[in-house]
């Protein structure tokens, strides 16, 4: 007799049927609802292994998670710790508006070691790397080296 049986509500099966219908969830959520789909059906862990390629183990702990944690704990991983960041949305905007000012004397534009170095310089952040620099320009869209930048609202556009 198994420790974790599952039997899922009427609701739990429509919602993975309905995930697997739509086929717009990352695999591994997938996978996840297939193994708890087969498992209500009363198939053994090392037949829903072999189906769904997985070992009897990872079938297991998705059973698991299911009859102590509920379905979203089933089908998700938890959030993980990772990193905090490093700057904050202020430090960015600021950076970016350096690289959308004027480029200092002896210099004709902005390069990323230069933005990296004056923004240290003038303690916009205690440290950046030109890598850094790159990140936050590229997520707004802000090419200095290329063009010449105007800050405006997304609203005007």
């Amino acid at each position: 007799m198994k420790l974790h049986n599952i039997r899922l509500t009427k609701k739990d099966r429509n919602i993975l049927q309905a995930m697997l219908r739509s086929g717009s969830h990352p695999a591994r959520v997938i996978k996840r609802a297939n193994i708890l789909l087969k498992a209500n059906n009363g198939m053994k862990d090392s037949d829903i292994g072999q189906h769904l390629d997985c070992t009897t183990v990872h079938v297991a702990q998705i059973r698991q998670r299911y009859c102590t944690q509920g379905l979203q704990r089933a089908l998700y991983d938890a959030p993980r710790s990772g990193k905090p960041l490093t700057f904050t949305g202020s430090d960015e905007a600021k950076i970016v508006a350096l690289a959308c000012s004027k480029s200092p004397k002896g210099s004709s534009r902005w390069t990323l070691k230069l933005l990296a170095e004056v923004a240290v310089q003038q303690k916009i952040v205690e440290g950046i790397s030109p890598q850094s620099v790159w990140l936050i320009l590229t997520r707004q869209d802000t090419k200095p080296w290329l063009k010449k930048n105007v800050v405006r609202s997304k609203t005007h556009i």
